[in-house]
């Protein structure tokens, strides 16, 4: 199987460490399908610095086609994150530089050259998730990560669209997320950190409780990797409670070391 993931790729420095990590959304989660055995791809933009020269290097060694990641120059998109001492990761208020993401679009090109992978995977606030939207077919099963927010307007926008909706966020969502679920033909997560993990299918709830850590090192990219052990898994059984076991034991291996891939 073919995935797609557009379009974010960065370069994480943790101060408290004075370590670089690669990350972003769409670089985590090519990571960790191609780990699975997809045959992945990133779509984006990274600089002609050195940051640039780490991803690239870091997509070939773990086998990510690049064919459409574009080295334009200026900086890689990069940021500042730190833990506090449950090992819960805090961005650094003010440090977001977009770089050369920022500037990306991706053209039509890029479009056709995943219009025939199986699966599409995203951020929604990105520029590019109602193009996604608007360009997805049949054969493409698209999944979206819709971060924190606790607001929805951008997943109605999808509700005929996208597959998987995942979200970050707190309890007190499931109720809410329950009642758009029963409109809403895919399949919504709502990830709860040391909480667990919850997935909607049709009005009904799926529970899956986080696994036993002796010690979480780094939250950062723990959401990402549950997302493509839940979505890997999914995809092949259709079974919520696979899925949410496979989506819990990634996101348990991402918290032992820092950054969001190692």
């Amino acid at each position: 199987m073919k995935v797609a993931c557009f379009t974010v790729a960065t370069m994480d420095y943790f101060p408290q460490q004075r370590r670089h990590f690669p990350g972003g959304n769409a670089l985590n989660q090519a990571v960790r399908f191609s780990d699975l055995g997809l045959e992945s791809a990133f779509i984006g933009a990274v600089g002609t610095d050195s940051a640039g020269d780490t991803i690239q290097s870091l997509f070939e060694k773990r086998h990510v086609d690049t064919s459409h990641m574009y080295r334009l120059p200026g900086a890689t998109a990069n940021n500042q994150l730190v833990n506090d001492e449950s090992g819960e990761r805090f961005g650094v208020e003010g440090t977001w530089t977009g770089g050369v993401y920022d500037e990306f679009t991706m053209s039509e090109a890029d479009w056709d050259h995943i219009a025939s992978f199986e699966l599409w995977s995203t951020h929604a606030d990105g520029k590019h998730y109602e193009t996604a939207l608007e360009r997805k077919s049949t054969s493409n099963f698209l999944v979206v990560d819709f971060l924190h927010f606790n607001t929805y307007e951008l997943l109605l926008k999808g509700r005929d669209t996208v597959d998987i909706a995942y979200f970050g966020g707190v309890p007190e969502q499931q109720k809410e997320l329950e009642k758009l679920s029963r409109d809403f033909p895919g399949v919504i997560v709502l990830t709860l950190g040391a909480k667990g993990s919850i997935a909607i299918r049709d009005g009904e709830t799926f529970y899956q409780p986080a696994l036993p850590l002796d010690k979480v090192v780094d939250t950062t990219g723990c959401g990402d990797a549950f997302q493509s052990g839940f979505t890997t898994r999914y995809i092949a059984s259709r079974n919520i409670q696979k899925s949410l076991m496979q989506g819990a034991e990634m996101g348990r291996k991402a918290a032992m070391n820092y950054g969001g891939i190692q």
